[in-house]
């Protein structure tokens, strides 16, 4: 990498820090060009430069963290050759993941689209939609696997418990997130110990009736 594309991947890269940090915050509706541009400590002239609109810069951010989290879901697979623990450690990976890359978690998991303005295709939108479908393909792979060893119920399509496995696990992500401290006060659980139970709660509705997990 020469020292000119070096230094335009610092300057993209701290202007996407900063307009995530501000979208986590404020929401992407209510974030601006010139917030993200004072956010960033650049002129508004200057982050014209590197994205042409907020739209860009919010699929750049959604690329980036879909292309982290299919590594992560990976590197969960492949670190253990028990389904089970694999199983545990995907659903750990997503919920780590959520809590440092909200933004990127909502487009994974269908909560958040790709940002378009009428019907031209901003850059980007084709790599996201590819990454999203990369992710389901692996998923759907890891849970054929879990049919295959007897694990989940193969009476639906792996695609189909794929969908349903991202809207289980996303809501209760969401309800535990926003509802910490009442399930810390209640059950006596941090946030990271109860979707533990939940993701296995989860996996229960998916595996045989002669399965315990």
């Amino acid at each position: 990498m020469s020292k000119k594309q070096a230094l335009t991947e610092f300057h993209r890269g701290s202007i996407l820090a900063a307009a995530e940090r501000l979208f986590a915050e404020k929401g992407t509706e209510k974030t601006t060009m010139d917030d993200i541009a004072r956010e960033a400590e650049y002129s508004k002239a200057t982050l014209y430069v590197y994205f042409q609109s907020k739209e860009e810069i919010i699929n750049a951010i959604l690329l980036s963290g879909m292309l982290l989290l299919k590594k992560k879901i990976c590197e969960a697979i492949e670190g253990h050759s028990s389904w089970l623990e694999a199983y545990d450690a995907v659903c750990l990976s997503i919920v780590r993941f959520y809590n440092e890359n909200p933004t990127a978690y909502d487009a994974a998991t269908g909560a958040l689209t790709p940002a378009a303005r009428g019907e031209e295709a901003p850059k980007g939108v084709a790599d996201i939609l590819r990454v999203g479908q990369e992710i389901d393909g692996v998923l759907a792979a890891f849970l054929e696997r879990g049919s295959q060893e007897g694990m989940v119920c193969a009476q639906m399509p792996a695609m189909e418990t794929v969908l349903l496995f991202w809207a289980g696990l996303a809501g209760m992500v969401r309800a535990a997130y926003y509802r910490s401290g009442y399930i810390q006060d209640t059950v006596g659980l941090d946030r990271e110990t109860f979707l533990q139970h939940g993701s296995r709660l989860l996996l229960r509705a998916m595996t045989q009736p002669d399965v315990q997990p």
